[in-house]
Parts: structure tokens; sequence; C-alpha cells
């Protein structure tokens, strides 16, 4: 596996951004991050393939909890740190192991783009969440809203080929 380099970076970018261009005109008063929904089964003709999937490991994160502050977490939910995700542009989902060995699968509800930042959202259950990364460098951050908490993880992810 190698880092997710500007090159590989910028191509995920292209794909994700002519695959969703094509699905609808744009309008002429669209805000500058480019929203669109997550691509639904097929490419559509004469669009560049989708990307690879990639695998993004988080190192570190924070818990905020409203009324006692910040602190330093040991998991992202039931995943431990480190914390290892497939991210599977063509199939719109996002993939973890629990510490006990089962999967856990949630769906990609939007791809964006704003200058070099990749944001992906998606919702599961009755937590939000959000994963940004930029073409520029192999940097990830992860973000998790749910009953008034707050985690926060960052880390890296790396091109599968």
């Amino acid at each position: 596996m190698h880092i997710l380099s500007p090159i590989i970076a910028v191509l995920i970018a292209g794909g994700l951004i002519s695959f969703a261009n094509a699905q609808q005109p744009a309008p002429e008063n669209q805000p500058p991050a480019e929203q669109q929904p997550a691509p639904q089964g097929q490419q559509a003709a004469g669009t560049e393939p989708l990307p690879h999937p990639i695998d993004c490991t988080f190192t570190e994160a924070r818990l905020c909890k409203t009324g006692s502050g910040c602190s330093a977490a040991e998991a992202l939910g039931e995943v431990p740190l480190p914390a290892r995700f497939l991210i599977h542009f063509e199939q719109q989902i996002i993939a973890s192991v629990n510490a006990d060995g089962l999967p856990h699968v949630s769906t990609i509800g939007v791809l964006a783009q704003s200058g070099d930042s990749l944001i992906l959202q998606g919702v599961d259950g009755a937590t939000g969440w959000t994963i940004q990364g930029s073409t520029s460098d192999e940097m990830a951050s992860f973000t998790v809203a749910s009953d008034h908490s707050v985690l926060n993880a960052f880390g890296t992810c790396k091109a599968i080929e």
C-alpha cells in the first residue's frame, strides 16, 4: 500500500467530480462547496471510473460531552484505536471491525469537494459522521456527533491497490 499521494488524491477528486457532474447539471447559483449525492449503482457512460478504495487509520481521538468538557478517547465508538476504516467509493460505504471482530458498515450519504478538501458525510442510526481528507497530503479527520457529544479523530489514508 502507498500513502495517498497528491497524484492519487487528484485522480480521486477528479473521478468524484466528473461522475457527480455527469449525474445532473450544476445550478447557476451553486454554493462554493460542490455537494453532490453519492453515486448510485453504475457509473454514467463517458465518465471516469470511480476511485479505488482507501484505507484510513485514525490514531488520536478526543471526546467532548456537554457539561463535562473534552478528554482523550481510547476508541471510536466500538472500534479501538488505532481505528482502521475502509472507504469504498463504488459501494458507497465506510467499513470497520469492532473489538469483537464483527464488521460495521455505514453508507456514504454525500461526497463533496471544496478546493483540495474531500468530504464524506453519513448518518448511522442517531449518529452523524463526517470524514475530511485533503488532495495535497495524506492527513484525514473523522468527526462523529451523537447524543450531546462529539468525537474528533485524526489520522491518515492510504490508497488500496
